[in-house]
Formats: structure tokens, C-alpha cells, sequence
């Protein structure tokens, strides 16, 4: 009897122990999807709000009075924007306004094109996009490739001078001449295929001096490139400088491969 005592506190045990395990899995489950779908609200508050942004900074460059010169930019912070009345207050899942100084659009005039960059911070989140406009007509270029250039086939033809031949045959008492005969050589036809152009480029690297990482990018010769905005915590960014301590702030016209470096407040 005492046994069979024993055997069932120990089964009781078990039981609460598989119990509580379950119990603590379906709790922690629960809090899982709670923190996720927390948090993907948050992402899609964020999206919504840099494509409002960003749609703000279009119509401004589509102003039939906005002009800039290839290689100029302008800046337009958010509060200049809201100033305006081409965009509300912007805030985070926390109902929390975005930062009306840290965020901006910036709009560059490329010898092609206008370049629209638009960073924007909300809270600890933050985030930059591009966006292009036709120079002309001042809408979004979607799907933008780059123009290649035609391949070109020479075709040459050679054409020999003419080949004469003479023959004399003598005799005795009378001369005979051979009617001449003229043939023309023609060469065949060759075709020389033409390279295709080579377009060079220059590679400009980032060196973010503590801050979050940039990819390098490459840049055609000739062309500018808007200098990225890094990000470091606890520091206001103001400048890049080359290695010989040449100051950029906005874009570049590189004419070398070159390492960028970020300078911090």
C-alpha cells in the first residue's frame, strides 16, 4: 500500500511538471506573436510615412517654378515641407512626431535627371530612399535602365585594278595579234565588327569612421553621385573628407578612385 503511494505522488509530480511546461510554452507563444505584430505595425507606420515624405518632396520639384543648374541641389527639411502645406505631421507607431530637423529631402539636378533623396527619423527608426525625375515633363522614371551605345558594322569592299594580258604571235611573212582580254578582281566581302564602347568608371569607398557601414558605389567618369548620409549614435554628421582632407558635403564629381571619410560632431 505504501508503494502504491509512492507511485502515485510521483505520477501527481510529473504531471504538474508537464503541466507548468505547457502552460509556459503557450504563454511564451502568445507574447511572441504580440511582440511581432507589434512590430510589423511599426515597420508599416514607418513605410506609409517616408512614401508620404517622399511624395511631398515630388510635387515640391514638380513646381513649374522650381529650376535648378546640372550639379546644384537644394534641401528641404520636413518642417520646411509641413510649412508649406505639402505634408501633415508625420508620427511614429508611439504616436510620436518624426524629427522635423533630422529629416529631409534633397534634390539634385544631374546632367539627366533629377535625383530626389529623401531621409526621414522616427524615433529609433530611420530610413533613406531615391526616387528619379524626367527633367522635362518632372514625373517618377520607373524601371530605369541605362542607355547603351549602338554596335556598328563596317563593311568593306576592295576592288583590284584590272589585269591585262597581251599575247603576240609572229610568223614568217605576217604578224598576228591576240584580242586582250580584261578581267576585274573583285575581293570578297568582309565584315569588321565594331567593339562595343567601353565606359569607364571611378569607385568611391566610405569609410564611416564608426558609424553604421555604406557600400562603395561605382560612378561613370564625367558623372556626379549624391553623398550618402551615414548614421552613427550619438554623434551629428557634417561633412565627408577625402584623404587629403578635402571637404564634400552634398555630391562629388570624382575624377579617381577615392576613399570618402565621415566627419562627426
Amino acid at each position: 500500500m505504501y508503494k502504491d503511494d509512492n507511485r502515485v505522488s510521483i505520477f501527481k509530480i510529473i504531471l504538474r511538471i508537464v503541466l507548468f511546461i505547457l502552460i509556459f510554452l503557450l504563454v511564451y507563444k502568445l507574447i511572441s506573436l504580440i511582440v511581432n505584430k507589434s512590430k510589423k505595425g511599426g515597420e508599416d507606420v514607418f513605410d506609409k510615412n517616408i512614401t508620404v515624405f517622399k511624395d511631398a518632396g515630388v510635387k515640391y520639384a514638380q513646381n513649374k517654378s522650381f529650376n535648378l543648374n546640372v550639379n546644384e541641389s537644394k534641401k528641404l527639411t520636413l518642417k520646411e515641407l509641413q510649412d508649406s502645406s505639402l505634408v501633415d505631421t508625420l508620427k511614429d507607431k508611439n504616436n510620436k512626431e518624426c524629427s522635423n530637423d533630422k529629416s529631409y529631402v534633397e534634390i539634385t539636378r544631374l546632367e539627366n535627371e533629377y535625383k530626389v533623396k529623401v531621409y526621414l527619423v522616427c524615433g529609433k527608426d530611420e530610413k533613406d530612399i531615391y526616387t528619379y525625375l524626367n527633367p522635362e515633363t518632372r514625373e517618377e522614371k520607373v524601371n530605369q535602365e541605362p542607355v547603351s551605345s549602338p554596335t556598328t558594322t563596317t563593311t568593306t569592299t576592295t576592288t583590284l585594278a584590272p589585269t591585262t594580258t597581251t599575247s603576240t604571235k609572229k610568223k614568217t611573212t605576217k604578224a598576228t595579234t591576240k584580242k586582250t582580254t580584261t578581267t576585274p578582281v573583285t575581293q570578297p566581302v568582309v565584315e569588321e565588327p565594331t567593339e562595343p564602347a567601353v565606359i569607364d568608371y571611378y569607385v568611391i569607398g566610405f569609410n564611416t569612421n564608426g558609424g553604421k557601414l555604406i557600400d562603395s558605389v561605382n560612378v561613370k567618369k564625367g558623372s556626379s553621385i549624391v553623398l550618402p548620409h551615414p548614421v552613427k549614435e550619438g554623434y551629428t554628421f557634417y561633412r565627408w573628407e577625402d584623404s587629403s582632407g578635402k571637404a564634400y558635403y552634398d555630391y562629388i564629381v570624382p575624377t579617381k578612385d577615392m576613399v570618402l571619410i565621415a566627419k562627426w560632431r
